[in-house]
């Protein structure tokens, strides 16, 4: 596939009307390529294609023409791997589908600009220093997904290294998360690419040629050195995927000691998302949830989903009551999502919070902190609130929740523990769900993904919690509404799930663990650290002025 592209691509190259349009169609192709390494298909070598190309399209051409090669890249990632944002706008509101289509296609062109002004950095001022074709290439990937993961409110969301969840990398993540991982596939992709370009795509395009035009023995020989240079790149690349599986056997974590499995379940309430809202479901759904909790009455812990309870906490506090005596007395901990007000007295929008509380044996309250916009908060919201019901959804004025709160308290055999809870879109950010663990046994997510009804919006969810329970190497119990709920061990595998669409009780065995992986304890700031500075350094060399030729040498 990788010659056939090529093959075209240098095809219409002679046509001057053609490259930037077979650029830019081809750009498309290459993200797209890259969404099926992700969660449901999981095929991450495409990923590496995907990338490996991309590369390639920025090895010629002006800056202009990079950057809207890589805008159509990102375009092909985006329109393809987070498409499903259309099932909110258009299925949860009033919105005219054609404005919906708009709406989704105006979010996916915003988030193509990451990768349009990363092409133009890399192509203006990467791609000629020392090794930055592969290292400085590499380094400016992690440096973009990074920056993505924190501007305005951060979309961490088809980070290349979290497609390798079940690839040989996947032993990396402990030490240096998903992000780290995007690194060095990001190094493998462009390794792989400049054999390509150096012996293989040479040879292709050599068939065709006469005799007299076949490279005579001085440039064999320097041919031969490429060679040479491309068999230990090999060797490189093999390395570190047989060093990521041998990583993958390393147990970070263990146990603690003194505790035996718990018995852990998670209520999946099932409840249409346009009904969940009303008055009239208040009492059947709390009814419903209220008899499945007591059909596990010998399990140690039990999760509601993302507002389970619709009623504010002050408002719903005759039912918590009743709840909190039926959790004790079945000697259990219970956990529910909840919204709640700061003031019930306050008549301001901002007043209100995602809440997640813990009742009978487990206690404390938590109050989401990354909202999702448009979907908790709408930015401008004095401007855009009235133009479409999108951006008048149920329970769109949440406020930020404080950073640095204490985690959940559980009670199992007379002992406490800690339980660490993210609520719906804060599990797919690795730092603060690293943070958070450090103090924590386990890990919980409460979560609606209903919102995006049977796309793969919620896999893609789910795999984002695999991987943070990878990184920190602690077993998670993930309840949702409509799917997916399931229960994550240490090593982010599947210990079992709920069939989505059901109104079902997830039941299992988790061990509350301890100790830390190194990335719980530094995060992926050594990591950007890593990249910045090197990047520096290969700037540093660049000022040393190296003979031309040397250079020539270096980055071909």
């Amino acid at each position: 596939m990788t010659l056939a592209l090529l093959s075209i691509n240098k095809k219409y190259s002679m046509y001057e009307k053609y490259p930037t349009l077979l650029g830019i169609l081809t750009a498309v192709l290459a993200g797209f390529l890259v969404t099926l390494s992700f969660s449901p298909w999981f095929f991450w070598p495409l990923g590496i294609l995907g990338v490996g190309y991309f590369w390639w399209l920025l090895q010629e051409g002006s800056p202009v023409r990079a950057f809207w090669r890589g805008w159509s890249f990102g375009f092909g990632l985006f329109a393809s791997g987070v498409s499903w944002v259309y099932v909110s706008i258009a299925d949860h509101s009033t919105t005219p589908k054609p404005l919906a289509v708009l709406m989704t296609g105006v979010f996916v062109g915003a988030l193509a600009f990451f990768y349009a002004f990363f092409a133009v950095i890399y192509q203006r001022f990467i791609r000629k220093l020392p090794f930055g074709h592969s290292l400085g290439f590499a380094s400016l990937w992690l440096l973009f997904e990074w920056f993505r993961s924190v501007f305005l409110t951060g979309f961490p969301w088809l980070f290349l290294g979290d497609a390798h969840l079940y690839s040989p990398l996947r032993g990396f993540a402990p030490i240096i998360g998903g992000l780290g991982i995007g690194f060095l596939v990001a190094l493998v992709s462009t390794m792989l690419a400049l054999c390509v370009k150096n012996v293989i795509y040479p040879c292709f395009a050599h068939q065709n040629k006469t005799m007299d035009q076949i490279p005579q023995p001085d440039a064999l020989a320097q041919k031969q050195c490429i060679h040479i240079a491309t068999g230990l790149t090999g060797i490189f690349i093999l390395s570190i995927f047989v060093l990521g599986e041998a990583l993958a056997d390393i147990e970070w974590t263990h146990p603690v000691e003194s505790s035996r499995p718990i018995e852990v379940a998670a209520i999946q309430g099932n409840v249409d998302q346009d009904y969940k809202w009303t008055d009239e479901a208040i009492v059947p759904t709390l009814t419903a949830y209220s008899r499945a909790t007591a059909l596990v009455a010998s399990a140690d812990l039990v999760v509601w989903p993302e507002t389970a309870m619709t009623q504010l906490y002050h408002e719903a506090q005759p039912t918590l009551d009743a709840l909190q005596e039926m959790a004790v007395h079945q000697q259990t901990n219970l956990i529910t999502g909840i919204p709640d007000q700061h003031s019930p007295l306050s008549v301001t929008l901002s007043a209100y919070y995602n809440s997640v509380i813990g009742l009978g044996l487990a206690s404390g309250k938590y109050n989401k902190q990354k909202l999702v916009p448009f979907g908790e908060y709408v930015p401008f919201a004095d401007r855009l609130r009235g133009l479409t019901d999108f951006f008048d959804l149920p329970m769109s004025s949440f406020s930020r929740g404080k950073p640095n709160q204490s985690p959940l308290n559980i009670q199992i055999d007379d002992q406490a523990f800690n339980v660490a809870p993210f609520i719906c879109y804060e599990i797919v950010y690795p730092n603060l769900v690293a943070k958070a663990a450090q103090s924590a046994e386990l890990l919980v997510t409460l979560s609606n993904d209903a919102w995006f009804g049977r796309s793969i919006g919620p896999k893609q969810h789910l795999a984002l919690a695999q991987m943070r329970s990878l990184e920190t190497g602690r077993y998670q119990l993930r309840a949702t509404n409509t799917g997916v709920t399931a229960l994550i061990d240490h090593k982010g595998r599947i210990i079992t799930e709920l069939p989505i669409y059901e109104f079902a009780s997830l039941q299992g065995k988790a061990r509350l663990m301890s100790a830390s992986t190194p990335f719980m304890v530094y995060g992926y700031w050594p990591s950007v650290g890593f990249c910045l500075l090197l990047l520096v350094f290969l700037w540093g060399l660049s000022i040393l002025r190296i003979p031309a030729s040397c250079q020539a040498e270096v980055n071909s």
